[in-house]
């Protein structure tokens, strides 16, 4: 089914069971009295749609499937057995011997990362932990022979282990999907990581922590308990104050060196509280993984009587850890204050909000890849950024993408922009942020005139891409079309505004720079809008052949330009036997008819970066034959990147810098465009020359410490 029909299905189906039926059907009717019938109606769903988002909700907790398993005694496990496992889990149990048998199962079943073994540490039980043994093969028992109490029992345990991370595990939890490679990855993508934990959730699908918060008087939250999992600030990678013990992992040699957990605490409770403060004091960090979710049936061994039994020690070791970290808990803030910067230990750092007309797709389009590149420079120079987008209709892949870079996506109905629900966030957080990073004039204006009533001090940052109101003037000369040339008015005007309204503008060529510099006053700055990591082994001319388009085709210079190549140029090519692909995203329907009329050329829609990577691999030209537009294009810097030489229109090397030793000219016309190709073709030395300026011109002029140090002098 065509995805925005099953949208509008969708829609429709709540529209039914909707207790706003009345309040709807009066938008409806001002939509169509003033755009006509079909435009009204189209323009209702866009809003409703398009704009809030129908996937991009958070959703209740109650729609969350959790995987929570019923042992079968019947059953036989095979476990693991790797002589030296990456990852050694223990789990330190006191009897519950079928609650520990329902979490070693949800490890097999949930775990395609199976370099690990399972430690079960048996604190002298009196039940019938041999029967682990039974049920699970290769699982390791270290049974205690008088009951050590959880911490020295978790002491014992770890010092037996063969992986270089050590896992603890509540015996009353049951890990999630990829529960175990998500913690791991923690320490793959981020620096200087001394402990990762779990997204801990109830067995009623609430939340019972997403990292937790210590106060000055020692007193703790579990930062989100009982609310929503699905919210977007439990749903990225972040630094947290503490984490509970009922999953975390830590590397072993960090767990050796601080001599685990401290006795201080025996029997239980506040240990885990205190190791992750004394891996903060050895300097690393303390970090929260969402997308390692565990089901914790908390209570079940000690109860939740603080008066009583092992839980009486929770208060004890409290008064413990008080006295021992009363100096760095003062430096925090008052209970219950400023819990937007607590939340993610982001006291002491920069804060930038970034909103664009939607989250990157970083796939599909040059606009994704440059703010992608602007997010990766503003985390790289560790700011906390946070990200808002227009529409909230887009695939869940690139929210993970980027919640497990660590920025907090913004989505929800507190952040609908079909009714400006965006306001009351900025009324609310507005003074937090150091700086916004407005992108796309269309998107931004409101937003930007908002702020202003708001007096935001700030630094509010626009980056416009490009001049678009340029390239819709080329297009409405080109086609004499005075709608384009209306249109291009309108674009004008929002550009304009924003560049005089911002406190600081980006420009990526000097071109439009000394344009604009004619009429606005505030502060141009120019930003290189992409930066690639260089492959310095390029397969050799002779092993590669053909031609290459690679483009966004919801952009329409894309669309014209492999219309006027495939019409007006690609026939002669073709008769010498020289293949063609066109790559891209949103492939015009049109386009599959040059499938048919020449058979040495193929579409190929929404590549993966992987299969992209291998067609610019194996070709040996690719081809931008733009016939108008505005701004740097990244498809030119991409191939140079990648080091495929290129034939392109003077257009599609406009904005890159250029000096005597820049060695690209565009050719304009069928035949000149025709006759380069050709000249390139089949010359070993020219394309050579081409392939190693183009690596060598990109590290020089679009790399991540140009872009880093822009950004590093405008919020500091």
């Amino acid at each position: 089914m065509d995805n925005k029909l099953y949208k509008y299905l969708i829609y429709i189906s709540k529209f039914i069971n909707s207790p706003n039926k009345k309040q709807i059907i009066r938008e409806l009717k001002d939509e169509v009295k003033g755009k006509g019938f079909v435009e009204g109606v189209r323009s209702l769903l866009h809003r409703k749609i398009h704009l809030k988002g129908v996937f991009f909700d958070e959703g209740a907790a109650s729609d969350k499937k959790l995987l929570i398993h019923s042992f079968d005694t019947t059953k036989r496990f095979v476990l693991p057995n790797p002589k030296r496992p990456i990852v050694s889990i223990i789990i330190p149990m006191y009897n519950q011997l079928e609650y520990t048998c329902n979490c070693v199962d949800s490890i097999y079943t949930n775990n395609e990362f199976k370099d690990y073994e399972v430690i079960i540490a048996d604190d002298n039980s009196t039940d019938s932990t041999e029967l682990l043994s039974t049920y699970f093969q290769n699982i390791r028992i270290i049974r205690n022979a008088v009951n050590l109490g959880f911490l020295k029992n978790c002491n014992n345990a770890a010092a037996q282990a063969k992986g270089e991370y050590v896992v603890f595990l509540n015996n009353d939890t049951q890990v999630q999907k990829d529960w175990l490679a998500s913690l791991l990855s923690v320490f793959e993508n981020f620096e200087k990581v001394g402990l990762v934990g779990s997204k801990l959730i109830y067995p009623d699908g609430k939340l019972q922590e997403a990292g937790g918060i210590i106060w000055p008087d020692a007193s703790g939250w579990n930062y989100g308990n009982r609310d929503n999992p699905n919210k977007h600030e439990y749903n990225y990678v972040k630094e947290a104050d503490y984490i509970s013990g009922a999953s975390i992992m830590l590397p072993k040699k960090l767990w050796d060196q601080l001599g685990g957990f401290d006795e201080l605490f025996t029997p239980a409770y506040c240990e885990d509280s205190d190791i992750c403060f004394r891996i903060r004091q050895a300097g690393y960090k303390v970090m929260y993984q969402p997308f390692s979710e565990v089901v914790h049936f908390e209570g079940i061994s000690h109860g939740t009587d603080v008066n009583s039994g092992i839980k009486h020690y929770q208060v004890l070791n409290n008064k413990k850890f008080y006295e021992r970290w009363k100096v760095e808990l003062s430096k925090k803030s008052k209970s219950g204050e400023n819990v937007f910067f607590e939340r993610d230990r982001t006291q002491n750092k920069k804060h930038v909000l970034v909103i664009d007309h939607y989250l990157p797709t970083i796939d599909k389009d040059a606009g994704s890849r440059t703010i992608s590149n602007f997010i990766d420079s503003l985390l790289a120079l560790d700011y906390s950024v946070k990200f808002l987008g227009e529409n909230q209709n887009i695939g869940i892949q690139y929210q993970i993408h980027f919640q497990k870079k660590g920025v907090e996506v913004l989505y929800g109905s507190p952040y609908n922009f079909y009714d400006q629900s965006w306001k009351g966030y900025l009324k609310e957080n507005h003074k937090n942020f150091d700086a916004m990073l407005l992108s796309r004039s269309s998107v931004c204006a409101p937003i930007l005139a908002y702020l202003r009533t708001l007096n935001y001090k700030g630094n509010v940052i626009y980056y416009g891409h490009d001049l678009g109101y340029l390239r819709l003037e080329q297009e409405a000369v080109a086609k004499n079309d005075p709608e384009l040339k209306r249109q291009a008015a309108v674009v004008k005007a929002q550009e304009d505004y924003m560049y005089m309204n911002a406190d600081n503008s980006l420009i990526i060529n000097d071109e439009e720079a000394r344009y604009l510099k004619q009429y606005i006053e505030v502060p141009l700055h120019y930003v290189p809008p992409y930066f690639f990591d260089i492959k310095k082994e390029v397969k050799p001319f002779e092993l590669r052949e053909g031609l290459l388009f690679v483009g966004g085709f919801n952009h329409p210079p894309n669309r014209e330009a492999v219309s006027w190549f495939v019409e007006k140029i690609y026939s002669d090519l073709y008769k010498q036997g020289i293949p063609l692909v066109i790559a891209g995203s949103k492939v015009p329907a049109a386009f599959y008819e040059y499938e048919k009329k020449f058979p040495g050329l193929r579409i190929c829609a929404d590549v993966s970066d992987e299969e992209l990577n291998r067609l610019y691999e194996n070709t040996r030209i690719a081809i931008v034959p733009l016939l108008f537009g505005a701004g740097v294009k990244g498809k030119v810097i991409e191939s140079m990147a990648k080091g495929v030489p290129i034939v392109g229109t003077d257009i599609a090397f406009e904005g890159m810098p250029k000096d005597e030793n820049y060695k690209y000219k565009g050719v304009n016309t069928a035949g000149d465009f025709c006759g380069a190709i050709l000249s390139l073709y089949n010359n070993n030395k020219m394309w050579c020359e081409l392939s190693e300026f183009g690596q060598k011109y990109v590290e020089e002029n679009f790399n991540r410490d140009n872009m880093k140090s822009v950004f590093k002098k405008l919020i500091g």
